[in-house]
């Protein structure tokens, strides 16, 4: 399938939510047709050194709601519904990317672990449940929550922390589960102690 493509210095996974504010004509008119067309886009982190800017691997994302913020843009909250590769990457005359999309398992461990919160992983999904709480942007987006899951509380946290996008991809891609859960804990332990 062909999407449009989105490129932003974000990082974003499976079941995450984010906002966007748009205001260039050609994302206008990308919003414009994915809501006409009821057809998603992917947004994918923006790459300093690739074709395009565009990187290997994205969410495919649904617009979910929309509103105008107090300068009078577009605001879109989406939500990732899955990892896609893209291939074949190209622009329009807008300037506006466009990709073949192929679906793929990434990042491995979000699909291979999930488990349950053990006794030694509660302190992360009650830290990151204190978190939302505390924010109402994130208890206003996530209309679904999932504390109970290992592999969406450690996703949320690598979205949500004040790290490099390059760490978190590293960590979501070319790390291990165990490896990314150990990062976690060592934050979020001394974070939170």
């Amino acid at each position: 399938m062909k999407r449009a493509i989105f490129p932003l210095p974000i990082f974003v996974l499976p079941e995450g939510y984010t906002r966007l504010r748009i205001f260039e004509p050609r994302y206008l008119n990308m919003v414009k047709t994915a809501l006409q067309n009821n057809q998603g886009f992917v947004l994918c982190t923006y790459q300093h050194d690739t074709p395009f800017n565009i990187s290997a691997q994205g969410c495919l994302v649904d617009i979910i709601d929309f509103d105008q913020d107090t300068s009078n843009m577009l605001l879109i909250d989406v939500y990732a519904c899955k990892s896609v590769q893209i291939n074949d990457v190209y622009q329009d005359e807008d300037s506006l990317r466009h990709g073949l999309l192929s679906e793929c398992n990434t990042p491995y461990w979000y699909n291979d672990s999930n488990a349950d919160i053990s006794p030694d992983n509660q302190r992360l999904a009650d830290s990151l449940h204190n978190v939302f709480i505390n924010n109402e942007e994130l208890l206003t987006l996530y209309t679904q929550t999932k504390f109970d899951n290992l592999a969406w509380v450690a996703a949320r946290w690598l979205e949500l922390l004040p790290i490099s996008i390059d760490k978190k991809q590293q960590l979501a891609f070319e790390s291990n589960f165990a490896n990314l859960l150990n990062f976690l804990h060592t934050v979020i332990n001394n974070e939170f102690a």
